[in-house]
């Protein structure tokens, strides 16, 4: 697997040291190292993510300035993730709504319509990214030796209103440029869209839970629901039987049923 999400169960006692907890809890799953089990090896690379872009947990009303919150890690470039308004990468579990699959995706959609709105009032208008591919293609004075549309691409960026929204973490993701396939590159979906914020929103929250591996107070990573490795066991001689979450994917029904004092932190994993 190159990326994993994994929402990883830690006690109430974990609050204080909350990097520590985590360090202790995924240390037997780390798969650069000679002392775990190969088929254990789950994650060499972690950050703790999800506040920023839906992939987190929505915060029950009220707390969105708790300072049990737990936000998102800066990003590999150093630069801070901000958590979209509502949404935090976890927390006490008393303090995650549960209540609605969709609601994190729904706040962070929400909040890259507002970025998006709220730097057009401040940057000057800018040109479609049709223009730029038009003149890339018509016009052999525009971009001259650009045969991959480099050039092009880093021209429409360099806009300050695109650039602007392009590196904010609420844009996510949704802005890569570059050409997939036959395919022309394209815009961030907000930036030509005509229909209102509502419609916006709807059309893009996500309407399930985020798809995670839960690694669980006891030592258990569950992966895809339907594969289990125990943290103190050879994979291959462990004689323990994993818990089973009731509804898969997300386990939301698992993690909404352990005790209100649990945190639960969502991580992007790599390995």
């Amino acid at each position: 697997m190159a990326g994993v999400w994994v929402t990883v169960c830690l006690p109430a006692t974990a609050a204080d040291n909350i990097e520590g907890a985590l360090t202790k809890a995924l240390a037997p799953f780390y798969s650069d190292t000679g002392d775990n089990p190969v088929d254990r090896g789950m994650w060499d690379h972690r950050r703790i993510h999800g506040g920023s872009n839906g992939m987190g947990f929505a915060v029950v009303p009220g707390h969105a300035d708790d300072p049990r919150l737990i936000h998102d890690d800066p990003g590999y470039d150093g630069a801070p993730s901000p958590s979209a308004p509502g949404v935090c990468a976890g927390g006490p579990r008393a303090l995650l709504d549960f209540s609605q699959p969709h609601l994190a995706s729904e706040r962070a959609v929400a909040a890259s319509w507002d970025l998006w709105h709220s730097l057009s009032a401040v940057h000057p208008p800018t040109l479609p990214l049709a223009d730029f591919v038009d003149r890339w293609r018509n016009d052999p004075d525009a971009f001259p030796g650009d045969r991959w549309g480099d050039k092009m691409l880093s021209a429409y960026r360099a806009q300050p209103l695109i650039g602007a929204y392009l590196d904010h973490p609420f844009s996510l993701g949704r802005g890569y440029l570059g050409f997939l396939g036959p395919h022309d590159p394209q815009e961030h979906p907000v930036i030509s869209y005509a229909g209102t914020r509502a419609e916006y929103i709807s059309a893009l929250t996500s309407p399930n839970p985020p798809d995670t591996d839960v690694l669980t107070l006891d030592g258990w990573w569950l992966e895809g629901g339907s594969h289990a490795v125990h943290a103190s066991c050879e994979p291959d001689l462990c004689p323990h039987d994993p818990p089973k979450p009731s509804i898969w994917p997300g386990s939301q029904a698992y993690l909404a049923g352990l005790p209100g004092d649990t945190i639960l932190v969502r991580l992007h994993c790599h390995a």
